[in-house]
């Protein structure tokens, strides 16, 4: 089916994201925060204040020259970049939280998480179909324990 190429589209250069990008190397954790909030508030003050930073914080970030306010207009055009980013920057983290769960004391937390990182690097183990006998009427039964492959079928 050939789908219309819509404006989100990987394949489309889109400007403004790569500015937006470029953008967000340049600010902190705290600043990255704040532009997120700031989306959903009409001032800097409300939306500093909601996720606990001081409103003269911001005052001062844009004396020092951060590009809060551009960071805001970008963002309010492609939102999805700054997500993307912020995921990307603390994948590790999350990979670190993860793992830890491999120490744990809990013997079913660290198989639970053994097995989803071996998933992860190697996929799921094939899973074997086992097949039945016939059924009242003579139609063969299939039991099916695992997973099927659509391009098998």
């Amino acid at each position: 089916m050939n789908q219309a190429k819509t404006k989100t589209d990987e394949s489309i250069p889109n400007p403004t994201s790569d500015r937006l990008e470029e953008v967000l190397h340049q600010l902190t954790a705290d600043q990255k925060r704040f532009i997120v909030a700031r989306q959903s508030h009409t001032s800097d003050r409300s939306a500093a204040e909601s996720i606990d930073i001081s409103p003269n914080t911001v005052k001062n970030w844009k004396v020092k020259g951060a590009p809060i306010d551009e960071a805001v207009d970008l963002m309010a055009h492609d939102g999805v970049v700054v997500a993307l980013h912020v995921r990307r920057e603390n994948l590790a983290k999350a990979m670190l939280v993860k793992v830890a769960g491999l120490d744990s004391e809990d013997e079913r937390m660290r198989q639970n998480v053994a097995t989803e990182v071996i998933e992860w690097e190697l996929g799921k183990a094939t899973q074997p179909t086992k097949l039945g006998g016939t059924g009242e009427d003579g139609a063969f039964i299939v039991r099916v324990v695992g997973g099927i492959n659509p391009e098998d079928v």
